[in-house]
């Protein structure tokens, strides 16, 4: 056998003894249904929320998607892994390098003088690294699970904007609701105070009736500033979600109007754990990290063991430049390395075990990635259910709210209760009224939780 062939023999033979990564350990299983909710293979509908029926609504989520910041954060480390996923395509490979160059050096020559030399190059090297171990095609497939790790995050980022900006255009509509209700309210306290001082100036009512009435005016001023503060902050937040300065919104946004209605949402309608931990972009974005990090520990391994490099150069060399055509220019060469760290001190050996830590994490990471989606996932079913009844109840009283203190007034005009009695109805409908619409804004953002957990729709 000649000695390449020896080479090549021995090569072989140590890829064959080369010890693989050892597999993954099992990962966590879904559960077959949702305990909160019917268990179907039904899809979220896709742009949930157009569901509402709010144009101003779509339109910011549509500006979101194309000017949030975070979003051109993430698209870009998506284009950053691709590229680095097209310079793996060329491992493997031969790659050819051109030459071209001129030397003059000085320098004694046998007979003792000095002399002058020159020396022109051109030429061609060509390299080729044979894949033995497979470690080209492990460094290929990291690149790959890298780029589907980032284009996870992103849709993940795509995801959660989504819903931060519906999120905040509710709890707008809901503050301006508040605002409406309170503002209401302060207007027919400001009456009856009124009444009440001019029931005194006259001698039918009482100091104390209106200085109760007072307070009462006062306490609900009071809250206009803490609603009108709370406003502008949720319109600044908008605004940046949607790219824009934070008072960019102010004029478009400071019109006041309803809530959305909340469409109906059965939850027999939302699909099986299996296909929420396939749609979820972190549960994905944790399972190609998962697999980047396998790989690594193959490339580790691989470095364990012997590299085959096939060289070649094909070039003119010659003392002047009108001699590189000559026959006697030509210089060739052709050749194989063999390159094997026999002793290194345990680095190698180090890198493979801190590979495989990495591994191990990544694994925990990917476990962690599945509860915490069903946990989110079965969270916000129950507080959305939890919500709706809460606002049918919160309904109910601020109706029965509205009718006692209807009879109140009623029955203060027919002189047969005092003005205490009609304080204590317009502050219990006052309350009833900001618990209501409070309850109707928690509604809308749980039913937004929802879809955030079961990441549908969002494409």
């Amino acid at each position: 056998m000649s000695r390449s062939g020896l080479i090549l023999f021995a090569t072989a033979t140590l890829a064959a003894c080369a010890s693989p990564a050892p597999p993954l350990a099992d990962k966590t299983e879904a559960p077959q249904t949702f305990a909160q909710a019917a268990n179907t293979e039904a899809q979220p509908v896709a742009e949930f929320w157009r569901a509402f029926g709010d144009t101003e609504l779509d339109a910011l989520i549509a500006q979101a998607m194309a000017a949030n910041r975070d979003l051109r954060v993430a698209a870009a480390r998506v284009a950053e892994a691709q590229a680095i996923e097209g310079g793996t395509r060329g491992l493997g490979r031969p790659t050819l390098d051109l030459t071209a160059g001129a030397s003059r050096s000085r320098s004694a020559e046998n007979s003792g003088r000095p002399g002058t030399r020159n020396a022109f190059v051109l030429g061609a090297g060509a390299a080729w690294e044979i894949d033995l171990l497979g470690r080209v095609a492990t460094e290929q497939r990291f690149a790959r699970a890298n780029v589907e790790a980032a284009e996870a995050q992103r849709r993940g980022v795509m995801v959660s904007i989504a819903a931060e900006v519906a999120r905040g255009y509710f709890e707008l509509r809901g503050l301006q609701e508040q605002l409406r209700v309170t503002t209401l309210d302060l207007s027919a306290q400001r009456e009856a105070l009124k009444l009440v001082e001019a029931r005194l100036s006259v001698g039918r009512g009482t100091a104390l009736d209106t200085e109760r009435a007072r307070v009462l005016v006062e306490g609900t001023a009071a809250s206009l500033p803490l609603l009108e503060a709370a406003l502008t902050r949720t319109r600044m937040r908008l605004a940046v979600l949607t790219g824009a300065a934070p008072s960019a919104l102010d004029a478009r946004l400071s019109a006041q109007r309803p809530l959305p209605g909340l469409p109906p949402t059965p939850l027999a309608s939302i699909g099986s754990p299996q296909t929420l931990l396939q749609r979820r972009p972190d549960v994905a974005a944790a399972e190609q990290q998962m697999r980047a990090a396998d790989a690594q520990t193959g490339i580790a391994r691989s470095r364990l063991w012997p590299s085959l490099t096939l060289n070649g150069s094909l070039g003119l060399n010659a003392g002047r430049i009108g001699d590189l055509g000559d026959a006697g220019s030509f210089v060739a060469s052709l050749g194989a390395n063999l390159l094997w760290a026999v002793i290194d001190n345990g680095q190698r050996r180090a890198q493979v075990s801190a590979a495989d830590a990495r591994r191990d994490a990544a694994l925990a990471q990917f476990d962690q990635a599945v509860l915490v989606a069903l946990e989110e996932t079965e969270g916000a079913f129950v507080t959305y259910t939890r919500s709706q009844q809460r606002t049918e109840h919160l309904f109910a009283a601020a109706k029965a709210a509205e009718g006692a203190s209807k009879i109140a007034r009623a029955r203060f005009d027919a002189g047969s209760i005092d003005f205490l009695a009609v304080l204590d109805a317009e502050r219990e409908l006052l309350l009833a009224r900001d618990r209501l619409a409070q309850g109707q804004t928690s509604a809308a953002v749980a039913l937004v939780g929802v879809y955030r957990a079961l990441a549908g729709g969002w494409n």
